[in-house]
């Protein structure tokens, strides 16, 4: 008895399927291997900390930052130091964090690269309201449409130094 082949559409089909599959693991894989490229998470004490947060703040000793956060009596004023839309833009390689929870005792780096950076900050064009959080507490500002244009033009150095007079803080650099 012969055996019946399977019409082509079906091996077609079946091929999409698993090119389609094995496209979402790849990018499940690459996401979870950029970000352990990129972010390292460690257990530290508030001295350690402060010595790490004062050491990377020497390098810009003097240096406004671009987004700046000026704490007045119970409330937070965030203030955008946008550069001239002539000044040159920089060649940046990445934007650096430095993150420290004082309640969990956590400090966190991150390194992202240029590229992803200039993706993220693409996505959210139009939208000039921001919410950043700090401690659990968002604080909503006006960014005046800040772009990653800006951050370019702004070039190598400090995009925003915040602590939360509670032990968090959080410094943020382009390099």
């Amino acid at each position: 008895m012969p055996t019946k082949k399977a019409p082509t559409w079906v091996w077609v089909v079946v091929g999409i399927v698993g090119l389609f599959v094995l496209g979402c693991v790849l990018l499940v894989g690459g996401g979870i291997y950029m970000f352990r490229q990129h972010v390292r998470t460690e257990t530290a004490s508030t001295q350690g900390v402060q010595e790490q947060f004062d050491q990377a703040r020497t390098r810009f000793t003097g240096q406004q930052p671009l987004v700046e956060v000026r704490q007045t009596d119970n409330d937070r004023q965030v203030v955008v130091h946008k550069p001239s839309e002539t000044a040159g833009r920089a060649n940046l390689k990445s934007i650096r964090v430095l993150a420290y929870d004082g309640h969990e005792g956590r400090l966190v780096h991150v390194d992202v690269p240029i590229w992803l950076a200039r993706i993220a900050m693409s996505n959210r064009r139009g939208s000039a309201h921001r919410n950043i959080t700090i401690n659990g507490e968002n604080i909503e500002f006006d960014a005046g449409d800040l772009t990653f244009e800006d951050i370019e033009r702004h070039g190598p150095g400090l995009i925003t130094d915040v602590s939360d007079g509670k032990g968090s803080q959080v410094l943020v650099w382009a390099e």
